[in-house]
Formats: structure tokens, sequence, C-alpha cells
């Protein structure tokens, strides 16, 4: 290649949505790989929050297509347009969809987060399930390189896309905390609640932990309060109404959203984290607690166990009595606890984005 910069597109509405998984996944790479070389085009029908990414060799390229119209097809029709006009080298799609109307010749990588239209499809809205059943597979087709964040998401496409399995690459995603000292070893024990973080949305699984929660609550001797902190999503999943009925209110604390300084603290202050969901395809949520030296307890056989390693309590997210018998286990076993409180941070140090943002720069750059 000569010493031209090269010039990369991205799609960018992730940045759209602050508070969202891709959002920060998106943010913190782009935050590192647009000081490492290149001129980069970032791209998005709607406007976001430029903040840290006002850099000299980057263009924000925005347009004002209103929420309701749909991101997804007006990139179909501005993105193609805008490749061309900036003469684009390169082209990452960040969340699953590449143009179809991309130029033939230009190397184009895509990131697929995971495949909840294929394996929880009843838990995200029709029409972005219609979306990604569209767009999906001809992106895979399209790209030249395929990113994950997880060896069980990786596992799904070389089983559902066989014809994408030699183009795949697993890049761990990070945390946003660095792992922090400032509880002592098995202080938690004697302190802390039960937390949960994420967007409230049927995949979360937040009737099934409640109801453990509330077999939980019978059971112990001294019950822990248990925390809920995200903010609202699709599916109608409303917590005030859940904890109404199971007659938690004097247990459950809903937090909603929070900044990350509170969120932070939040995490410091927990004594496990509780997430049971149907379906993932990193949980950034378990990476931040693990910083934390916070224990996590989640689903079986998931992406989430594969993040979280020893440090991991795993369950069946369809068993309320599994659910609840791993609260009780953490709650009334101070060796179990220590033993996953020790590997904790450990566990974290393995995801940091300094290495995602160097391995997937990496990887754009050898696609020219």
């Amino acid at each position: 290649m000569s010493d031209k910069k090269l010039r990369i597109g991205v799609d960018a509405r992730p940045l759209c949505h602050p508070g969202t998984g891709i959002y920060r996944y998106t943010h913190e790479l782009l935050s590192r790989m647009c000081t490492m070389g290149g001129r980069w085009f970032l791209y998005s029908p709607q406007a976001y929050d430029t903040g840290v990414l006002d850099l000299p060799d980057v263009t924000h390229c925005m347009a004002n297509v209103p929420f309701y119209l749909g991101g997804s097809q007006a990139s179909q029709i501005l993105f193609p347009r805008w490749v061309r006009r900036d003469a684009i080298d390169l082209f990452w799609g960040t969340r699953h969809h590449l143009p179809r109307l991309l130029p033939g010749d230009l190397s184009a990588v895509l990131t697929v987060h995971d495949l909840v239209w294929r394996h929880q499809g009843a838990s995200m809205p029709a029409y972005r399930r219609l979306t990604e059943r569209l767009l999906m597979p001809a992106s895979l087709r399209r790209a030249r390189r395929v990113v994950t964040g997880t060896e069980y998401i990786a596992a799904q496409l070389r089983e559902t896309f066989p014809s994408a399995a030699g183009k795949l690459s697993v890049i761990p995603y990070g945390s946003s905390f660095e792992p922090v000292d400032s509880r002592s070893p098995g202080s938690r024990f004697e302190s802390g609640y039960f937390l949960f973080v994420g967007t409230m949305e049927p995949r979360k699984n937040l009737p099934g932990l409640l109801e453990a929660y509330r077999v939980y609550r019978a059971a112990a001797v001294k019950p822990r309060k248990l925390k809920l902190v995200g903010g609202a999503g699709w599916g109608g999943i409303d917590p005030s109404r859940l904890v109404a009925d199971l007659s938690l209110g004097a247990d459950v604390e809903i937090v909603g959203s929070i900044s990350d300084e509170v969120l932070s603290q939040t995490y410091d202050g927990a004594f496990a984290l509780v997430l049971p969901s149907w379906y993932e395809g990193f949980g950034l949520p378990v990476v931040e607690a693990l910083a934390h030296g916070v224990p996590v307890i989640v689903s079986r056989d998931s992406a989430l166990s594969e993040v979280a390693g020893k440090a991991a309590y795993p369950v069946d997210p369809g068993s309320v009595e599994e659910i609840s018998n791993a609260m009780l286990a953490l709650d009334g076993n101070v060796d179990l606890y220590g033993r996953l409180e020790a590997t904790a941070k450990s566990q974290a140090l393995k995801y940091q984005w300094d290495d995602a943002a160097a391995k997937m720069y990496a990887v754009l750059c050898n696609q020219m």
C-alpha cells in the first residue's frame, strides 16, 4: 500500500443510542482507533454527540432522517453515495449490516454482535427481526472479514452460515472500568446487594430473576436486597409492575439509567451480579462487575459464562429453582463466594478496550 492515508468509512449509527452495549462497543473502539492512523468518515442518518471523536482525521457525515423512518433503510441509500463521494478504501459495518450497493471492489469488514433474530426472535420487535433476516445473510457474504466478541457467537455463525466460517475473527470486548481495589477481600460477604444491570427487555429474563429472588428471600436467613439498573427497552417489560405483583417492593430497588460514575459505585457496593439472560452476544455488565471484584450468576452454556469463566456461578435461565439456589449458595457459603471473588479481577483483565482496538485496527488494515 502507498503512503496515502487509508480512508475508512464507518457505520456510526450505534453512536445515536447511548447506553446500549453496541454504542459502548463502537464508541470505545473508535475513540482509540481514530488516533492510530488513517482518515475516518463516520456515517449516520441521524445526529449524535461527536464528543471525544472530534479529531483532526475524523469527518462526521450526518443526515437529518427522523428516527421513526428507520436508520437501516436510510443507511442503505445514503451510505453508498457517501462512500463514493469520499473515495473510501474500506468500510466497517459496526452492527450486523453492510449497505447492499457498496462499490463491488470495496473491502468491507462486518461486526456481528449476536444472532438474536435466529435464536430469540420473539424477544425483539418484528421489524428489527425482519431487517436482520433480510440484511445479515447478504452482509456476511459481502464482507471480507467478520468480527465477533465471543467464541459462542462465532460457533453459531459457523453453524448457521458455514460460508462465513473462514472469515471469522474473535475479538473480545473490553471493560469501561479499570479493576479497582476499594474493597478488601471478604468484605463484600458482610454487606452488599444482588445486582442486575441491563436494558429492560424480554431476553434479559427479568420476570424469572424476580421470581427467583422471591424464592431466595423467603428461604434466606437474612436476605440481601436486589437492585435493578438499566433503562427501558422494547417489549413492555415494566419492572415496577413485576416487583409490585410479587410484593417485593420493600427489598427491590429500581434504579433506572445512571451515569458511568454512579454505575461504578453501584458495582462497587454489590455482592453479586445476577444476569440469567435468555441470550447475549457478550455481556458487558459481566466484565464490568468482574472489574470491581464482583462474582456473577449467569446463564449456563452462553456467551455470559464464557466471558465470566471461573468467576461465574452458571445456572439454567429457565429454572427459577436454579437461580434462587445459586443466590442462596453464594449467600450462605463464604468459601464458595471467596473462590469466585478471588478470580473476578484476574478474569476481567482479559478484557481491555485497548487490546480490542489494536486487534480491530489490525483486522481493518489487513484487508487492504
